[in-house]
C-alpha cells in the first residue's frame, strides 16, 4: 500500500472527527479494521498523521491563518484537512521531504474531485515550507501557553489558575510527549498456567514501573509485538494511573465487587486479578455494546467465571445491592483533561461550562454507589481529569454529605510513591496524578470506608 493511499485514509479520519464529531479512538480503530490489509508501516503511518493532527490542530490552524490568504474556517472542509494532514507533516515529521509531502497533498486535492484547488494547495504548503523554521519558532515562544502547547486558550488559563504557569506548562508539554503502550501483566494466568512475561529475549523491551510490579511499558513501535501477549489474555491494556487506583482499594480474594461504569472493563480486570479470580465482580455499564468489550476481555483473560457483565444505568439506584458490596468501584464519567496525550479529540469539543455539569452528574452517581457500600465495605471515586471541580470538591462532598464514609490511609498500600510530587496526601485517602510527575495519564482517586 502507498503512502498516497494512507493519506486518504487518514484524511477520511480527520474529516470524521473535525468536521463530523465522531470520536477519534472509535475512527482509527474502525479503519484499522477495515484496513488490516494493508501493511503495518502504512496503518501506522495513517494513525500517526491523524494522532499528530488532531494533537496539533490549534498550532497547524494558526500556521495555515499565517500563511493564506483564506482563513482556515472559510476553507472548504476537505481542502481544511489536507492541508492540516500536510502542515503537520512539514512542521513536526522529519521523514517526509517537503515537495513529496506537497505533491501528494496536490494529488490528494485532485483525486477528491477538486482539481481547481490544486494550485491553492500548492502555494500554501510551499510558502509554509519555506517558513517552516520562524513558525516553529514563533510557535515555541508564544506567549501564550495555549496556543504554545496546542492547547485551547480556556484549558492553558484552567491549568494555570489552578496548578500555577510551570506546573501547567509541565502538564499540558507532557500531553505531546510520544506515547508507548502500558499493560497490566495478568498474574493469576501466569500462576495458573505457568507462562512467562516477557518472553526471554525480550526483556529490555519492556519496562517495570517502580511504582506498581504489574505494569509494564513498551516504546510504540513493540506495540504490535505486544498483541500476541494481550489475544492470549497473558496482559490487558491499563494505564499506571488506573492500576495504581485499583491497587489503593485494595480488592480482597472472596470480595464482593461492583464496578459502576466498567467498559472496557480495565478496572474490573484488574480487581480480578488481586482477588485471584475468587469472589464476584458485577460490571454494569449503560450500552450493550460496551459490555460487550468487558465481556471479551474477561473471557480472554481468564476471569468470565468472576467478572459477570449488566446492563445498568449507574444514574440509577438498584436497590437490590444497596448495602451489598464489599468494594464499590466508582470511576466516574468526567472531563477527561488528563487523558488528552491519547484522546486529543476531548480539548477540541470539550466546553468549559461541561465541567460543572459533570461534576453534578458525579455526585447523583455517587449517591447511588454509597449505598451500595456495606458497613466496613470501601468506595473506590476516580476519574481521569484533573479539574479540581470534579476530583477534590466531589471528594470534600462525599465526605460532608455521608459522615459514615472515612478517608482510607493509602501510604502503605502506595508505598512506592513516596516522594512522588502529590503523594503526600495519601495519607488523607486521595492523590491527584498529573503527567509529568510520572509515566501516565492525569488521574484522580480517592478510597473511602464506611463504618461499621
Amino acid at each position: 500500500m502507498t503512502e498516497v493511499s494512507a493519506r486518504s485514509v487518514a484524511l477520511d479520519c480527520l474529516m470524521a472527527v473535525t468536521e463530523e464529531g465522531q470520536f477519534s479512538h472509535t475512527v482509527l480503530n474502525s479503519a484499522r479494521e477495515k484496513y488490516a490489509w494493508m501493511a503495518p508501516e502504512d496503518r501506522a503511518f495513517f494513525g500517526r498523521l491523524v494522532h499528530g493532527s488532531l494533537e496539533r490542530l490549534i498550532q497547524l490552524d494558526w500556521a495555515l491563518d499565517h500563511c493564506s490568504s483564506v482563513k482556515t474556517k472559510k476553507m472548504k472542509p476537505v481542502i481544511r484537512n489536507i492541508l492540516r494532514l500536510s502542515v503537520y507533516q512539514l512542521l513536526f515529521l522529519d521523514r517526509v521531504p517537503a515537495h513529496a509531502v506537497t505533491n501528494e497533498a496536490v494529488r490528494l486535492t485532485e483525486k477528491r474531485g477538486l482539481r481547481g484547488l490544486k494550485g491553492f494547495v500548492n502555494a500554501v504548503l510551499r510558502r509554509i515550507a519555506q517558513e517552516r523554521e520562524s513558525l516553529l519558532a514563533a510557535l515555541s515562544g508564544h506567549a501564550e501557553l495555549g496556543l504554545r502547547r496546542a492547547c485551547p486558550a480556556w484549558i492553558a488559563a484552567r491549568l494555570e489558575g489552578q496548578y500555577g504557569s510551570a506546573l501547567a506548562e509541565q502538564i499540558l508539554t507532557a500531553f505531546l510527549a510520544p506515547r508507548g503502550l502500558s499493560v497490566h501483566v495478568n498474574r493469576t494466568a501466569l500462576e495458573k498456567d505457568g507462562v512467562q512475561f516477557p518472553e526471554k529475549g525480550r526483556e529490555k523491551l519492556w519496562k517495570r514501573s517502580a511504582c506498581c510490579p504489574d505494569i509494564y511499558s513498551t516504546e510504540a513501535a513493540e506495540g504490535a509485538a505486544a498483541l500476541s501477549y494481550i489475544e492470549s489474555g497473558v496482559v490487558f491494556v491499563q494505564d499506571l494511573s488506573s492500576a495504581l487506583a485499583v491497587m489503593a482499594a485494595a480488592p480482597a480474594a472472596g470480595e464482593r465487587v461492583i464496578d459502576l461504569c466498567a467498559a472496557p472493563g480495565g478496572k474490573s480486570l484488574a480487581a480480578a486479578d488481586l482477588m485471584r479470580g475468587a469472589g464476584e465482580i458485577r460490571s454494569f455499564d449503560i450500552s450493550e455494546r460496551k459490555l460487550a468489550l468487558v465481556r471479551e476481555n474477561a473471557a480472554r483473560c481468564g476471569f468470565a467465571g468472576i467478572i459477570h457483565p449488566e446492563l445498568w444505568d449507574a444514574e440509577a439506584l438498584k436497590p437490590e445491592l444497596v448495602g451489598e458490596a464489599d468494594l464499590v468501584i466508582a470511576d466516574l464519567p468526567c472531563s477527561g483533561l488528563g487523558v488528552l496525550g491519547g484522546k486529543p479529540d476531548i480539548k477540541l469539543r470539550l466546553k468549559e461550562e461541561s465541567i460543572a455539569e459533570l461534576a453534578a452528574l458525579q455526585r447523583r452517581f455517587l449517591k447511588n454507589a454509597v449505598a451500595y457500600v456495606k458497613p466496613g465495605g470501601r468506595l473506590l471515586f476516580s476519574t481521569c481529569t484533573i479539574t479540581e471541580e470534579e476530583n477534590q470538591e466531589n471528594r470534600r462532598w462525599l465526605l460532608a454529605e455521608y459522615p459514615e464514609l472515612g478517608p482510607v490511609d493509602l501510604r502503605d498500600r502506595l508505598a512506592a510513591l513516596k516522594g512522588i510530587p502529590g503523594a503526600d496526601t495519601l495519607a488523607e485517602g486521595w492523590m491527584q496524578l498529573l503527567p509529568g510527575a510520572l509515566p501516565c495519564d492525569g488521574f484522580f482517586f480517592s478510597v473511602f470506608q464506611k463504618a461499621r
